[in-house]
């Protein structure tokens, strides 16, 4: 299949040379125009010094610029999203600060609730974003970056993205890379690439401030939920040479559940130090503290008696819109703290010469400082319920030490890229678990007071080499093709701990392997007067994190997975291109064959019952994507809209039931929590020069959950103001216009009682104001 692929490209180069040598004389002429009225700053290379007056300095993986070839860019004033194919033949949408602004969106979370071809994934401790349909394991096929730094945890059982730790006043833009970028990135993009980037350098004094409210009508008596958030920052110049900003950001929730409650603290600042034109030194910093109380995820069925399984399955708590805004079984407080320093050097050599050199530190802990909840537990082929299961003191850590180096050359022809990346993560993990209570058994009363403790202390060293060619054949047409090399060496250990029987069991797995994986990529890209035209083959990879190398085959015996890396291939065609002034379209067709997908059964919250990964034969993900913007009335009247359309299922394989060897046939099996479309609609209207009226639409196709049960599809509509006051701007708005009652998360699966058989309704109607002040 690989050389059937690269013999579609080949064909394909060959018919656009053909082009190219029958309009030659012409295309110089249309090129210098497409050149004259190329502006937007988005994507440009971490060594630029012609634009550091408005864009990050030290964007290290954004593609290079300078490189003299005509490439359409969609850059019209007060546009919703900018796309392009980049100077690196990518497919790249780009979200500017002030679309995310203008929508009064101060949750980054749900700044996506609404941005094409991006879907969020709740694994029941959070959402993750999701592209391409990577469903439960978006937290590891989707790469998610601050700045270039990596924020996907390494425990992938309980990883969730903190993308709600970072302030949304601090967001610059948002790249979204749909469905690649392994050799740019490395491992875990086959959904695609989200990078998050602040601003760094001002030229001027630029004080900025901004305060919002949210409040959320409910229909259960006394609860009003609501929302306060209020940020600020100092940016500048100083001696000529030094820049600097520093901001800050307070928010506080009142849930819309009853008894929700959350406090969060956000500070960030960077320094940029310009030793001279061609070198810099910079520092950038980030930090979050949040204090959140909660309860658990509703419970499809709740039990009455300690140890019983009387209920289970009954569905006597079954979903209702009445049940939106209600408690679960329990009381939660948690406390998450996220740090990130980057300390790097920038310089340019000449006129075609560039190195950058990076040291990145991230540091992220969620620690249950009060769990006590009402909770199934999985007893081997039986349950239990334990109305006071108790998790206090568990936490989860993610720390990464790092090193990235990039050197650039623009030659004659195109641009050479040279980069090396030493990541070293750590993750721990510290399941800390009791019950106690009085069951009745069919002989006598026993006694209950059990503990226990499951640690895992997991290391991934990853060391890897990439080069990335862009060549120009011609003004038109041009071709990148790139490699990388991984090697991640695993260490760490696996202990448990319980007394649950009369002889205390405590018993310990080491982590040990050594994995290689290679990607590969080859995009040509041929450009015409009014747009590009491209195609894309990727090979790449997800080489398993290190809790997934252990089996628990129960009662804490702990053995190898023996798993394998997924590698996958990628193949896409695209286009974007303008008609006339007023219209923008984008369009892309993919299709991704994997091999060995990783998949994980059983339950890993029960001593007994034991839990596994392996890997399926073969899957694949088909789709479409769409995208289009449309002017009218010189631009004071705007459209958008988008499609996604994705058939991401099991081609082969089969999966565990028990670690005995039991399995089902998962053939032409859908992937669950893949939603298989999503629509986007916005209009924005400029009545004059002071206010703008403004809607988006979300429509949100079905899924499968883990049980394979159907969710439905739902839309969501958002309408809004914008009040443009000079320095002042304020937006008016409501947010789920028709109160449409969705799931954020919904498991009705019992192979694991304890997360499964739960489900989480999203939030309401809700309105908002918000005040912005910028200098």
């Amino acid at each position: 299949m690989k050389y059937k692929n690269l013999a579609l490209i080949l064909v394909f180069i060959s018919a656009l040379q053909g082009l190219e040598s029958q309009d030659s004389i012409e295309s110089n002429k249309s090129i210098e125009s497409a050149e004259s009225q190329e502006s937007m700053e988005s994507m440009e290379s971490k060594n630029s010094q012609d634009s550091t007056d408005s864009t990050n300095s030290q964007d290290s993986k954004s593609a290079s610029s300078g490189l003299k070839q005509a490439q359409i860019e969609i850059s019209i004033t007060d546009s919703f999203m900018k796309s392009q194919v980049d100077d690196l033949n990518r497919n790249v949408y780009i979200i500017d600060k002030d679309f995310i602004a203008d929508k009064g969106f101060r949750n980054t979370t749900e700044i996506f609730d609404y941005v094409p071809f991006v879907s969020k994934n709740n694994v029941g401790l959070g959402s993750n974003l999701d592209i391409r349909g990577q469903g439960q394991k978006s937290n590891i096929a989707t790469q998610i970056l601050l700045n270039d730094t990596n924020l996907n945890m390494l425990d992938s059982s309980h990883g969730t993205t903190p993308l709600d730790s970072i302030a949304v006043g601090d967001i610059e833009r948002i790249e979204i890379l749909p469905g690649g970028g392994a050799v740019m990135y490395g491992n875990g993009t086959r959904g695609g690439v989200v990078n998050i980037i602040t601003k760094k350098k001002y030229e001027t004094f630029t004080p900025s401030a901004g305060v919002s409210y949210t409040g959320t009508p409910t229909d259960k008596s006394g609860l009003f939920g609501s929302k306060l958030n209020a940020n600020a920052r100092v940016a500048g110049k100083m001696l000529d040479s030094l820049y600097y900003s520093l901001s800050g950001a307070y928010g506080y929730e009142k849930g819309y559940r009853e008894g929700d409650e959350r406090n969060a603290f956000n500070l960030g600042g960077n320094l940029t130090y310009d030793i001279n034109a061609n070198n810099s030194l910079f520092i950038d910093v980030s930090g979050f503290h949040g204090i959140t109380d909660t309860s658990p995820n509703l419970l499809f069925s709740i039990g009455t008696t300690f140890g019983s399984a009387t209920g289970f399955g009954s569905d006597n708590n079954a979903p209702s819109k009445s049940k939106r805004y209600d408690k679960g079984q329990g009381d939660i407080k948690m406390k998450q703290n996220r740090a990130d320093v980057a300390i790097g050097y920038e310089g340019q050599f000449g006129d075609n010469h560039s190195f950058q050199a990076k040291l990145v530190h991230h540091y992220l802990q969620n620690r249950y400082l009060h769990y006590v909840a009402g909770a199934w537990y999985a007893n081997r082929a039986s349950y239990m319920y334990v109305p006071n299961f108790s998790q206090s003191g568990s936490y989860f850590e993610d720390m990464k030490y790092g090193l990235q180096l990039r050197y650039d050359w623009q030659h004659g022809s195109g641009t050479l890229i040279v980069g090396f990346d030493s990541i070293y993560n750590i993750g721990e993990r510290f399941l800390n678990l009791h019950y106690d209570g009085l069951m009745n058994t069919v002989s006598a009363t026993m006694a209950m007071d059990h503990d226990i403790q499951t640690p895992v202390d997991a290391n991934k060293w990853t060391n890897s080499l990439y080069l990335i060619e862009k060549y120009n054949f011609t003004p038109r047409l041009s071709l990148t093709a790139g490699a990388r090399y991984e090697n991640a060496n695993y260490t760490g250990e696996r202990r448990y701990y319980s007394n649950r029987n009369t002889i205390i069991t405590s018993t310990s797995k080491k982590i040990k392997d050594n994995i290689s994986n290679f990607a590969l990529e080859i995009a040509p890209k041929y450009s015409f007067e009014s747009g590009d035209l491209y195609a894309k083959y990727e090979r790449g990879y997800l080489s398993p994190n290190p809790d997934m190398l252990t089996f628990g085959l129960g009662n804490g015996v702990y053995t190898d997975s023996n798993l394998k890396s997924e590698k996958y291939n990628t193949l896409e065609f695209g286009a974007k291109g303008t008609i006339g002034n007023h219209v923008f379209l984008s369009g892309a067709i993919f299709y991704t064959l994997t091999q060995d997908e990783i998949y994980s059964f059983g339950s890993a919250h029960s001593g007994l019952s034991g839990f596994g990964y392996s890997n399926y034969d073969l899957t694949s993900r088909a789709g479409i994507e769409l995208y289009s913007e449309q002017y009218a009335f010189n631009e004071s009247l705007r459209f958008s809209e988008s499609f996604t359309y994705i058939d991401a299922r099991i081609l082969k394989g089969k999966q565990l039931t028990n670690l005995s060897g039991s399995s089902i046939d998962m053939k032409n099996k859908l992937i669950p929590y893949v939603s298989s479309l999503k629509a986007t609609i916005g209009i924005e209207w400029d009545i004059n020069d002071i206010v703008t009226l403004w809607t988006q639409n979300s429509i949100n196709g079905p899924m499968r959950d883990a049980a394979y049960k159907r969710l439905k599809a739902y839309v969501l509509s958002d309408l809004g103001i914008d009040l443009n006051l000079g320095s002042f701007k304020t937006t008016i708005g409501v947010r789920n216009v028709a109160d449409t009652a969705y799931f954020v998360y919904y498991n009705s699966s019992s192979i694991d009682p304890t997360i499964g058989n739960a489900y989480l309704y999203a939030q309401g109607r809700n309105y908002f104001i918000d005040f912005r002040y910028s200098y």
